[in-house]
């Protein structure tokens, strides 16, 4: 028990962090602390290939991936002008996130898991239970969230875009004509 509410402090402050952080990298390390205390809790249940995939999977190549990902959209981020049209965009957000959370509520009401209710699976941990669970009954949930890790990777590739300035606005330099740019 002791462990496990030392693992659970760090899982916290993982999650806290992942929120609060204001750089995107500092957030991307602090989802790292909460995804090895994942990895943790599942070495304490005696899921011993779920930890490793865990820390291999997720720790390692996923947050590669990300880390990547974030430097390479925050390395113009000066150069590109504030959007002031955030306002609307933000409502529809939100509206669209309202949207998606009731809809995976109604899912998780049609297709009640059964597992929880009847314990642990008799193969849990190992290869042919996670194999049994990810497609069989359950494969529902493994679909919504691979919609909802999509979601999020078009909205970071949207908000993050490089703002366009238009011909109109953009004026020639003294010597130049419009059509030498």
């Amino acid at each position: 028990m002791i462990a496990f509410v030392i693992v659970a402090l760090f899982a916290l402050i993982g999650g806290f962090g992942v929120v609060l952080a204001k750089q995107p990298v500092h957030s991307a390390l602090y989802l790292i602390v909460n995804l090895l205390s994942l990895a943790i809790f599942y070495i304490l249940l005696s899921a011993e290939f779920l930890a490793v995939a865990q820390v291999i999977v997720y720790a390692g190549a996923i947050m590669v991936l990300f880390l990547f990902v974030v430097t390479l959209l925050t390395a113009g981020k000066e150069e590109r002008e504030p959007s002031e049209s955030l306002a609307g965009q933000r409502l529809t957000a939100g509206i669209l996130a309202v949207l998606v959370g009731g809809g995976l509520a109604v899912l998780a009401i049609l297709y009640p898991s059964h597992s929880l209710a009847l314990g642990l699976p008799r193969n849990f941990g190992n290869l042919f239970g996670m194999g049994s669970t990810l497609w069989g009954p359950d494969f529902v949930y493994l679909a919504a969230v691979a919609l909802m890790l999509l979601t999020a990777a078009v909205g970071v590739l949207v908000l993050n875009r490089p703002r366009q300035k238009s011909e109109a606005n953009v004026r020639p330099k003294e010597g130049e004509t419009s059509w030498s740019r």
